[in-house]
């Protein structure tokens, strides 16, 4: 003979059954947060003059991002990534 399936209504069908034994909860590992892109230095902004950092994307190309005027600049060629490290203050990293 089969067995008849329980009568859900519309909230446990949202939420789920309810677990049949207590939940065990383990303390979690301490999380250590790590910025995205890598710091390299700090230069005054093209466009504002304001002082910006200096970042690495990804692919290890060098980047500002103002968050003044909101420029952001790639710099991409061999060139300009010399005249940028002519320019640019590094940041000790740990």
């Amino acid at each position: 003979m089969p067995k008849k399936k329980e009568a859900r209504g519309w909230l446990d069908t949202l939420l789920g059954p309810e677990p049949k034994e207590p939940l065990i909860r383990e303390e979690p590992e301490p999380t250590t947060l790590q910025p995205a892109l890598r710091q390299i230095g700090i230069i005054d902004c093209p466009i504002c003059g304001r002082e910006v950092a200096v970042f690495l994307t990804k692919t290890n190309r060098p980047f500002v991002n103002c968050s003044y005027c909101s420029a952001r600049i790639f710099y991409n060629g061999r060139e300009s990534m010399r005249l940028l490290k002519k320019k640019m203050t590094t940041v000790e990293t740990d």
